[in-house]
């Protein structure tokens, strides 16, 4: 409900704003933006999220290789059940629930960090590009630049500036596009 109240705000913005400048003579110019895709799309947006696929990649593998330990001693207390004394038993049932915890609290913290490291990409590239929308409207003479969103069923593409928004951030961060060029050439 909150999304489409923002869109319709928008919307009603947008119309005022035609009928305030209608007045004077003057067609609004309006652009759209996709946060998603100008994320997607930069050079340093690509470098972070290739580094957080590595992460989710490397902390996967260590789950994997902490599940098939704990598997493996599950598989064992079943085949040694029946032979172990009591105490033997008790231990390795000990043992069970701590590896069992232990990956629930590994899973837990690899979430945690990988989103923390998600929020840093995300607010590093969003304060920039905030900045970049804001500076390439007033070059351009746009009244207004929205975030595109799934509430917008039909935007003509002559006014989506999404693109243009990529451009601009590359050039103006040109240490971000070579650094994520480095490891594609590796």
């Amino acid at each position: 409900m909150l999304s489409r109240g923002r869109f319709l705000s928008g919307v009603y913005l947008l119309i005022f704003c035609c009928f305030v400048f209608s007045g004077l003579g003057q067609v609004p110019k309006i652009g759209f933006v996709n946060s998603q895709q100008v994320l997607y799309g930069t050079a340093e947006g690509k470098k972070g999220l290739a580094e957080l696929e590595q992460f989710m990649t490397t902390q996967r593998e260590a789950f994997e290789a902490k599940n098939a330990e704990l598997a493996k001693l599950q598989e064992e207390y079943m085949t040694k059940q029946r032979s172990l004394d009591a105490t033997a038993l008790a231990s390795t049932e000990r043992t069970i629930q701590e590896k069992e915890v232990e990956l629930r609290r590994f899973r837990e913290d690899a979430q945690a960090d990988f989103t923390a490291r998600q929020n840093q990409v995300l607010q590093g590239i969003s304060g920039k590009i905030q900045v970049l929308i804001q500076e390439y409207a007033q070059e351009n003479s746009f009244d207004a630049i929205f975030m595109r969103d799934q509430n917008q069923i039909y935007v003509a593409p002559s006014l989506d500036v999404t693109e243009a928004i990529i451009e601009v951030y590359n050039q103006r961060y040109p240490g971000q596009q070579a650094a994520a060029a480095a490891p594609a050439g590796n």
